[in-house]
């Protein structure tokens, strides 16, 4: 599990042991303490050296429709990568 961006805080109410028991990596990283330079250095190269055929095949857009047999797919482990939610569509 990988949960990115502005989040509310470091707290996470819950046991780990589900996450263990399943073999699910709790990974993260605090790029905040990071100093401005450095940080901005790290996203230059990810925009360069990330090749974004890899990222394109990693990642599904799909409408607000399809929110619950996704949902479906999640849990049953039948989805890779990142699913993006098209509110508009």
């Amino acid at each position: 599990m990988a949960a990115c961006g502005l989040t509310g805080g470091n707290d996470l109410p819950t046991h780990v042991l589900p996450f263990i028991l399943r073999g699910v990596n709790l990974m993260g990283i605090d790029s905040v303490s990071c100093p401005t330079d450095v940080r901005t250095d790290a996203w230059r190269r990810l925009g360069q050296d990330l090749p974004t055929d890899l990222l394109d095949s990693l990642t599904s857009v799909e409408p607000l429709a399809r929110v619950p047999e996704l949902a479906e797919d999640i849990v049953a482990g039948r989805t890779r990568g990142r699913v993006v939610i098209d509110v508009n569509a």
